[in-house]
């Protein structure tokens, strides 16, 4: 008989800068050895972008690519980004969707107070495209973020849990299980 292998899932982590998103998307990383971390800014880096493109399709589609591609390989994926976009998380789950893997999506938050701070005390970290360290760009992504709840609006989306995890008390905040996510196959 043929070994069971786990279900892998695609966990889209989710938030505005400076709530925690590296930080939690490399723990996860270190403790799921099956599973690839995927960082949108890392993406930018390796493509030599120096400054925030306002066209991100190349970007996109080699996220989407290489989602599809870790998925489809039985490696689970995490990627994590600011996802402020329904429609942009749409098409994320459509990659899972495709490929037969389940999606959590997994909204990290703290208050606007500390996400401020965390922001101005960071480093800058290289001569590409760096983390924010101006809290302006907080306010700019706070005004076009679109609530995640939202996703799940419509039918379609069945294949998606969503958590929302506070880093700055350390615990969840929300659980929204669809329930064929939970449901035995």
């Amino acid at each position: 008989m043929g070994r069971k292998t786990e279900e892998k899932f695609l966990i889209l982590i989710c938030g505005l800068p400076s709530v925690g998103k590296t930080t939690l998307a490399e723990k996860i990383s270190k403790k799921l050895k099956q599973y690839s971390l995927i960082s949108q800014n890392e993406i930018r880096r390796e493509m030599g972008i120096k400054k925030m493109p306002k066209n991100q399709e190349k970007v996109l589609r080699t996220i989407d690519r290489l989602t599809a591609s870790f998925l489809l390989n039985n490696r689970g994926v995490i990627f994590e980004s600011v996802n402020r976009y329904s429609f942009r998380r749409h098409q994320v789950y459509g990659v899972a969707s495709g490929c037969g893997c389940r999606v959590i999506t997994l909204e990290i938050v703290c208050s606007e107070e500390t996400a401020k701070k965390r922001i101005v005390q960071r480093p800058k970290v290289d001569k590409l495209l760096s983390d924010p360290t101006d809290p302006a760009v907080y306010d700019r992504l706070k005004a076009l973020w679109e609530n995640i709840e939202i996703d799940f609006k419509y039918p379609g989306e069945d294949h998606v849990a969503y958590i929302r995890f506070d880093s700055e008390k350390k615990q969840l905040q929300k659980i929204s299980f669809i329930v064929s996510v939970v449901a035995t196959n």
